[in-house]
């Protein structure tokens, strides 16, 4: 991948939040990016910890509401791994939910640096663009 290419993890089990998401980020963020989709929370963990992960994501977009593990159950394993990544990864929690439990929660777990909610517009996106750092 090119020098200062950045990775971009979206886990969500829908997959056309992937497309619209993908097609969002090729107008409104710059082409060093590569978003790359998970359909489960699982196969998302599963290769963060692949020891051949050289390019860990600047950012993991994470969708609350999945099957089998959901979001939360995410950060809870996360957690036991994040040691061993050698970097911090901000994560955003985006959910169509604006249930206000689920915003003061998101506000009290340290991993989750936002919440955004769906659908996205280019004021989330420039939100989301901050957040990697571009």
């Amino acid at each position: 991948m090119a020098e200062n290419t950045k990775q971009v993890y979206v886990v969500d089990d829908d997959e056309i939040f992937h497309f619209i998401l993908k097609k969002m980020f090729e107008q409104q963020i710059d082409n060093k990016l590569k978003v790359t989709s998970f359909l489960s929370a699982e196969d998302a963990l599963e290769r963060l910890q692949q020891p051949d992960n050289q390019l860990l994501p600047s950012l993991i977009i994470l969708d609350m509401n999945m099957q089998r593990m959901n979001g939360w159950d995410f950060i809870e394993a996360y957690r036991d791994i994040k040691c061993n990544l050698g970097q911090q990864i901000p994560i955003v929690m985006c959910s169509s939910s604006i249930d206000n439990r689920d915003i003061q929660k998101v506000k009290r777990t340290p991993e989750l640096m936002a919440y955004i909610t769906k659908p996205l517009d280019s004021e989330k996106m420039q939100q989301i663009k901050k957040l990697i750092g571009n």
